[in-house]
């Protein structure tokens, strides 16, 4: 009791001596923490200009991406004014803010504009840019610029020209302009997060207004004040006091863009920051004086809960490390009551963990007990066999029983070893497929054929059945083949003489489905849920029936799962026996698949070539263009790239390519979004072989790719002779090539 006491009035000191002290400080701080203020609202408020203005270059720089895609079309190069109109004209109802598209030369000379000119319309040239025709300007530059606002004669509204540089051979011989109404501007300030009640405004180089947040229909076109004149002519970013055109004080900030010229200016109402801070202060200091009364009546008794609690939580630490029941009582501080709640956790965490460590130890001795045993047999007969034949204690007529003895435990000793080393690479993760395209009837029948001499050996039938001989999968033939030798070996090993093992191969949606079913005696319906973990068997100890070391269907499993599929098991009902299903992804085609070695294939693949095939390609990532472009060019394919599904439809809209090549995640419309609306178009693009090219690997995400309307899904990293295999085959099955 008398250090509970104790504990309490050094709480109840503690408490007063930091409250005490916050009123000769308060007085003190006001001051520092008022400008402090100030200077983190100026802070705030140029970042949120500098943020707001590059969300206004942004905007322009997607009409100008816009720009470049149509300025790169074979249309300009002549240029083909009919087809520019064509194109331009298709892609203006995209662009509700662009008013038209205007052609010019270098010289500032209109060459086409759409929608055309009817009598009487104003010029469409008269936008300046630092007192330069928007034209000439862009010429001389090589670059995209945006014009200063303008008006035409006889049209209503302000319009800005936001121009690209048409480029052949290293010269500008065009300019292309979008001349576009402030309006979208206008609405990227409205969604941009401003302090509220303040007022946006967008300025261009000759300092008139472009779009404002309040009473733009009153300002826009109008001369910016001489205040905000002055202060932008000195930086291109910054903050000062001032006062608003409507007379009330402000806070203000600008940032220029040193892109395009434009100015963005905040306004921000003085009131909206000062009342806050003045409010706030002096809730601070009402604070601070209801504290100080109420601190000493709480401090002793605050003491007191503090102390029982942390008794009882010392009580509970202390069971819990004698591994005994950690049950504390509650308490009135919920921070206590939570570490009492993990304390409890902890306890059962721990106990948890220690019956996973001595499972995993057991697992671990009987294991090398398993490895000591299944490699120390084999080597007892090698050994045994192999000294007497050297020293010539055996008879002529054992030799060859001798050294088949000496062959067939080598060769279980090998696929022991075999076993262990493909455990590790799965492990440490580096297991690697070569994956080709082939067909999953000659690799099932080929792992048939190789384990029936043991299946005859114990008087087993081995039945097949093919209900489809035309499934193709993209994978590893030897590993599959090993993964179908594996099961048929688990089936042989636990048949008894005379039994029956069943082999069937059958579509089962997108996929194909493997089963092998036996006679044997079943898997324990408790060990069933752990029948493809390592190390782990249905029986253990040295009354074991049949040997191994555990491996083979872990194998299996990380096997399967690397070619994207799943493998799973049962108990057949009615019982005897067990059928296990392999399913993989694969498609129901004629495709030719090899099943040959996998150099025979690498080298038929090299062979391939593309001659004459059209082919565009689209992705966001540059390098992945880059590459994709690369392979097929070298494969004499004809090829096309642009970074996003908008692009993609411009240039579909005038050319017609053989197949088309696609990422699915990019920014803006996706793959999917794109593969709809290319399907949605009309015929003349029914016959594009579409490839969807993806790091989503899983099966749904196959399924939604084929769904989307794409023939075919390759999952990164792209195997460059896997993608010309499936480009020449599909646009074969297209009818494209003849």
């Amino acid at each position: 009791m008398g250090s509970t006491i104790r504990l309490r009035w050094v709480v109840a000191a503690l408490v007063l001596s930091i409250v005490a002290p916050l009123g000769v400080l308060a007085g003190m701080g006001l001051q520092r923490a008022w400008h402090r203020q100030l200077a983190n609202v100026d802070r705030q408020n140029v970042a949120t200009v500098r943020a707001i203005s590059v969300a206004v270059d942004q905007d322009i720089e997607n009409t100008t991406a816009a720009l470049d895609v149509l300025g790169e079309l074979h249309a300009l190069d002549a240029p083909d004014l009919p087809a520019f109109e064509s194109l331009a004209s298709r892609l203006l109802p995209y662009q509700p803010n662009w008013s038209a598209l205007v052609l010019a030369d270098t010289q500032g000379r209109v060459v086409d504009v759409v929608p055309a000119l009817r009598p009487g319309d104003p010029s469409p040239d008269g936008a300046q840019l630092n007192g330069v025709n928007w034209a000439r300007a862009v010429g001389v530059s090589h670059h995209a610029a945006v014009s200063n606002l303008f008006e035409l004669p006889g049209t209503p509204g302000h319009f800005l020209m936001i121009a690209i540089p048409v480029i052949r051979d290293g010269k500008v011989k065009l300019a292309l302009g979008a001349r576009v109404r402030p309006d979208g501007l206008s609405a990227i300030l409205r969604q941009q997060r401003a302090p509220p009640n303040g007022t946006l405004t967008l300025s261009d180089g000759n300092h008139r207004i472009v779009a404002r947040t309040r009473q733009a229909e009153m300002y826009v076109g109008t001369p910016a004040s001489s205040a905000f004149i002055d202060i932008t002519e000195k930086s291109a970013e910054g903050s000062w006091r001032t006062t608003s055109r409507e007379g009330t004080p402000t806070y203000a900030a600008f940032s220029r863009s040193p892109r395009t010229g434009l100015t963005v200016g905040l306004g921000q109402p003085s009131e909206e920051v000062d009342g806050p801070i003045r409010r706030i202060l002096w809730g601070l200091v009402a604070a601070w004086i209801a504290e100080l009364a109420f601190a000493a009546a709480l401090a002793a008794l605050l003491g007191r809960v503090i102390v029982r609690a942390l008794t009882s939580a010392s009580l509970a630490s202390m069971a819990l490390a004698r591994g005994e029941a950690v049950s504390p009582p509650p308490s009135r501080i919920a921070e206590i009551d939570e570490l009492a709640s993990g304390l409890r956790q902890a306890a059962q965490t721990l106990r948890e963990r220690n019956r996973e460590r001595d499972e995993a130890s057991r697992l671990k001795d009987e294991f090398l007990m398993n490895v000591s045993h299944e490699l120390r047999t084999p080597l007892t007969a090698i050994c045994g066999w192999a000294r007497m034949l050297s020293t010539g204690q055996i008879r002529e007529a054992q030799r060859s029983r001798a050294l088949a003895s000496i062959e067939r435990n080598a060769a279980a000793l090998q696929q022991l070893v075999s076993d262990l080393l493909d455990v590790s690479r799965v492990v440490s993760g580096k297991l690697r497929l070569d994956a080709q395209p082939l067909a999953i009837a000659g690799v099932v029948g080929a792992a048939v054929e190789t384990m029936r001499p043991a299946a005859d050996a114990k008087g087993i039938r081995i039945g097949t059945t093919v209900a489809l001989e035309g499934a193709v999968v993209v994978g590893d033939a030897s590993r599959l083949q090993q993964v179908v030798w594996n099961l048929l070996s688990n089936a042989v090993r636990f048949t008894p003489a005379g039994g029956r093992i069943d082999v069937s191969l059958r579509r089962a949606g997108e996929h194909v489905d493997i089963a092998i079913s036996d006679t044997g005696t079943g898997v324990d319906p408790d060990f069933l849920p752990y029948v493809f973990d390592r190390f782990r068997q249905g029986a253990s100890g040295t009354t074991r029936g049949h040997g191994g070391l555990g491996l083979g269907l872990a194998i299996v499993r990380h096997l399967v799962e690397l070619h994207g599929g799943t493998a799973s098991a049962e108990n057949n009902a009615p019982p005897p026996g067990t059928t296990f299903h392999v399913h993989l992804p694969a498609r129901m085609t004629g495709l030719p698949a090899p099943t040959a070695s996998a150099d025979g294939a690498r080298g038929a693949a090299q062979s391939l070539r593309l001659d004459d095939v059209t082919v565009l390609i689209v992705d966001d990532d540059l390098h992945a263009r880059e590459l994709l472009a690369t392979i097929l060019e070298n494969a004499g394919a004809d090829v096309r790239a642009t970074a996003s599904a908008e692009d993609a439809l411009v240039i579909l809209d005038a050319w017609t390519p053989r197949a088309l090549i696609s990422d699915v995640e990019m920014a803006g419309a996706d793959g999917y979004m794109l593969m709809r609306r290319v399907r949605a178009q009309p015929s003349h693009h029914a016959r594009l072989a579409a490839i969807a090219v993806t790091a989503h690997a899983r099966p749904e995400d196959r399924m939604r790719a084929l769904d989307a309307g794409f023939h075919w899904h390759l999952a990164k990293p792209i195997e460059p002779t896997e993608l010309l295999s499936v480009v020449a085959t599909l646009v074969a099955q297209s009818g494209s090539v003849h």
